[in-house]
């Protein structure tokens, strides 16, 4: 029988081990999250389950699929990342959908220094070899995801309940929040680890 190569058997391996997502995420305020949380109720009534169904409220800035084992270097290299960086305010508000109609969302403002924020920790992660290499998932768009992975039907119905919703706030962002989750439709959000940002003078 013919030996099977390492890049076989590596591949092997990725399969069958057992893996996490991270998500690295800015938390939005309380009330804000409490919003986000009640209408995500009302939708699970009006048209099951959607992709954020047990998701907390967060802006996600990047995403990635691991086995436990390489927390350790990932939170080391989000601390890395975000060291140095100032705090700065951020507001949210305003419903907003897709042009795809599939994902329902609050707009957030201050892109740039988001960006700017995102790239420095990506640029981070990427430097361990094996995390670039099972893929570190970078969201452009910074937004606050109500419901996304919405079917026609799901969206009419998820809009003409959130169309006519209102959430105008600003909120100082002091930091950065690593959440875990196991695989699966219904599984909870686990806190990781808050990177706090650079307190501005």
């Amino acid at each position: 029988m013919p030996r099977k190569s390492n890049t076989d058997v590596l591949a092997l391996f990725d399969t069958l081990v057992y893996t996490c997502q991270y998500r690295l995420v800015l938390e939005p305020a309380s009330h804000v999250s409490a919003r986000v949380l009640e209408w995500r109720q009302g939708l699970r009534e009006r048209i099951g389950l959607f992709h954020e169904s047990y998701h907390m409220p967060s802006i996600i800035l990047c995403s990635t699929e691991l086995p436990p084992e390489y927390e350790r270097s990932l939170v080391d290299a989000i601390a890395r990342g975000s060291e140095g960086f100032a705090s700065f305010n951020m507001n949210i508000g305003g419903v907003q959908h897709s042009e795809d109609k599939r994902t329902i969302y609050l707009e957030v403002g201050e892109k740039g220094i988001i960006a700017a924020l995102r790239q420095r920790v990506v640029d981070h992660v990427r430097t361990n070899r094996r995390i670039k290499k099972l893929g570190v998932e970078v969201v452009d768009h910074a937004r606050l995801v109500i419901a996304s992975g919405l079917k026609a039907d799901q969206f009419n119905a998820a809009w003409a309940m959130l169309a006519v919703q209102s959430v105008m706030v600003q909120q100082k962002v002091s930091d950065v929040v690593l959440i875990k989750r196991e695989l699966g439709d219904t599984s909870m959000d686990e806190h990781v680890r808050t990177f706090a940002l650079t307190q501005g003078v």
